[in-house]
């Protein structure tokens, strides 16, 4: 079989590890193909623009794509659903025959789609033979949304020849977050409620965005103990996660929260908020804790009162987070991916 991905997302220079999780998926399915199969992938790289360049940006990725509109692919199969999906329709348009499958990450169904565009959308997806939301709410927009009946939900997929538990990792840091420093990412109820604890417990803040950097840089200048790391491999990520206790995640909205899945992989209990795919993966009390979203207080007191947990019982967390983040492994997500794309062909 012969396989094409497409997508919008995947690392650059400027933006080293967006889309980090699509080029694993590229390689991993490299990994397992048959030697009579090939995949080739179509990708965007991300970087910081002005909307006027993202417009350009998009423009040049549609004549890029020109070339692959005259190869034959049995499954054409695209990650985040706007707006490369024209480029999508538009292939299935000259080869009616190949199979279109769109794994949906959140933002490209909840934020890009509205009442107002979502008529034209429902047209566009009928291209779509077999759709993959990333997490349980998210498959809900989608049918809602777009009119499309889901076909599995399945993660992006955690690396566990990257992300595991280092035996003996001394732990430096009390708490630990990782994202885009955006408000979506709740990184403002998080700052807000470090400024009410005291100054001696440790946060590790990883991520990158101007909009809260300055502010961080402010607390840690006043004596708060943060740790700042910009552009983190994930090697080094890893690392990270096995010298912190927990994973502190106040998202407004995830699709799935992949961040949650790599850090249990390393054995860290979460605490996040009750939205999306976090909630998927969060047992309260068995391996993180939920609190609800804006709800700067309950998370203050998390904090708070985590910071003493005895050993016994955060030992019992770690090892739950373990086990129940096992089925997320990106070996398990591509086997069942490549099972997908064996499955349209023979139903050609």
């Amino acid at each position: 079989m012969n396989i094409l991905l497409v997508t919008n997302m995947y690392p650059s220079k400027e933006k080293a590890y967006a889309g980090i999780f699509v080029k694993n998926q590229y390689e991993e399915l490299k990994r397992i193909f048959d030697k009579d199969d090939a995949i080739e992938i179509f990708y965007m790289k991300r970087q910081f623009t002005s909307k006027h360049g993202s417009v350009v940006k998009y423009i040049k990725a549609f004549f890029n794509f020109i070339p692959f509109f005259f190869k034959k692919y049995d499954v054409v199969h695209l990650h985040f659903f706007y707006p490369l999906i024209y480029l999508v329709w538009m292939y299935k348009k000259l080869h009616p025959k190949t199979k279109v499958v769109v794994t949906f990450h959140g933002s490209d169904i909840n934020e890009k789609i509205n009442s107002k565009n979502e008529r034209h959308f429902k047209k566009v997806s009928k291209c779509i033979d077999f759709a993959i939301p990333v997490g349980k709410e998210l498959a809900d927009n989608v049918t809602i949304k777009l009119g499309l009946k889901t076909g599995r939900t399945l993660s992006a997929g955690v690396d566990n020849r990257v992300f595991y538990q280092e035996p003996l990792k001394d732990k430096i840091y009390d708490y630990i977050f990782v994202g885009s420093f955006l408000k979506i990412k709740g990184v403002d109820l998080l700052l807000e409620s470090i400024s009410k604890l005291p100054k001696d417990f440790s946060f590790c803040i990883v991520g990158k965005g101007e909009y809260y950097e300055a502010e961080i840089k402010r607390m840690i200048n006043e004596g708060f103990n943060i740790t700042l790391k910009i552009d983190q491999s994930q090697n080094e990520l890893r690392s990270l996660f096995n010298q912190s206790r927990f994973l502190v995640q106040p998202s407004r909205e995830e699709g799935f929260g992949l961040v949650v899945a790599e850090a249990m992989f390393c054995g860290l209990p979460v605490i996040v908020s009750n939205v999306g795919g976090f909630k998927e993966q969060v047992v309260n009390g068995k391996n993180g804790y939920l609190f609800e979203v804006e709800e700067i207080n309950q998370l203050y007191e998390y904090l708070l009162s985590l910071k003493d947990i005895g050993d016994e019982e955060y030992n019992k967390l770690s090892k739950e987070a373990i086990r129940s983040s096992k089925k997320l492994s990106l070996q398990n997500i591509c086997k069942q991916i490549y099972n997908i794309y064996k499955d349209l062909i023979k139903s050609a």
